[in-house]
């Protein structure tokens, strides 16, 4: 199926690249839930809040499975153009949520957002997996909109996931393929990729995807931001020693399928 948001482009650009941006596929009567949403999640934050500002300066703000606590991220999720985004982007007939992921960098935070993959962060095997990063503000690499290296899903690796905020490795996790390269060091041997966004557009990326972002450097400008990792046809559930928004690990079998009370299936 292809959403009548998407474009044919759009979906080869996501196969091919790894990323597209899509623009304007939310209208204002989304982004007014979506906002009234998270600034309640920020009002009533998780166990797995953290805020990894450092020294005090400005507040770089995460938590995870909002929407089982807050009405309109429900809503947002399951009857909002989500599911029809990845379901198209991915050619899959079943769609399931793995993660909603708050993300708030307020103005003068100094922490980028490390280089890293999603993927590596979560107990699943397969291709079929697509993050949504859909701003509540504009942003631009003053404020923190992403970075992308372009094609970085197809070289068939995983790497060691980083705590995002602060790029400490993570001990207890596996090595996977080691420490993800030094883009910034080197940008010349990579093609990465960036745009300035409006509320109502969003990154969709492959879960494979090396991403970043910039630092909140401006002084009164804020950046939130709702990432949605959704999963489709061919993920399996493949155990992992860290996976860091799991509170209670659901009863599945290893290289079997996922659909459960923790992963629920949102499309069809």
């Amino acid at each position: 199926m292809c959403s009548n948001k998407l474009s044919p482009d759009d979906i080869r650009q996501w196969h091919e690249d790894g990323i597209v941006c899509l623009r304007g596929v939310f209208d204002q009567g989304w982004m007014d839930i979506l906002e009234t949403g998270f600034e309640n999640a920020c009002r009533n934050p998780s166990a797995l809040a953290k805020d990894y500002a450092k020294d005090g300066k400005g507040s770089f703000l995460t938590d995870h499975g909002m929407y089982r606590r807050v009405e309109e991220l429900h809503n947002f999720i399951f009857e909002s153009p989500v599911a029809e985004l990845a379901a198209g982007l991915m050619g899959a007939d079943t769609v399931n949520l793995i993660d909603d992921h708050l993300l708030l960098k307020e103005p003068g935070t100094d922490n980028p957002t490390y280089w890293h993959q999603d993927q590596p962060y979560f107990n699943f095997a397969g291709e079929d997996f697509v993050s949504l990063w859909i701003p509540i503000d504009p942003v631009d690499e003053n404020n923190g909109t992403m970075r992308f290296v372009k094609g970085s899903h197809l070289w068939g690796k995983q790497f060691h996931p980083v705590r995002i905020g602060l790029g400490e490795v993570v001990e207890e996790a596996e090595d996977f393929d080691g420490l993800a390269p030094d883009i910034d060091g080197h940008q010349g041997r990579y093609d990465v990729l960036s745009w300035s966004l409006s509320p109502g557009d969003c990154f969709a990326f492959h879960g494979k995807m090396l991403h970043a972002a910039f630092a909140n450097s401006t002084v009164h400008k804020r950046r939130r931001a709702y990432s949605l990792r959704l999963t489709g046809d061919d993920i399996v559930w493949h155990l992992n020693s860290y996976a860091p928004t799991e509170t209670k690990l659901p009863n599945l079998v290893q290289g079997g399928p996922i659909t459960c009370d923790e992963y629920p299936k949102i499309w069809p």
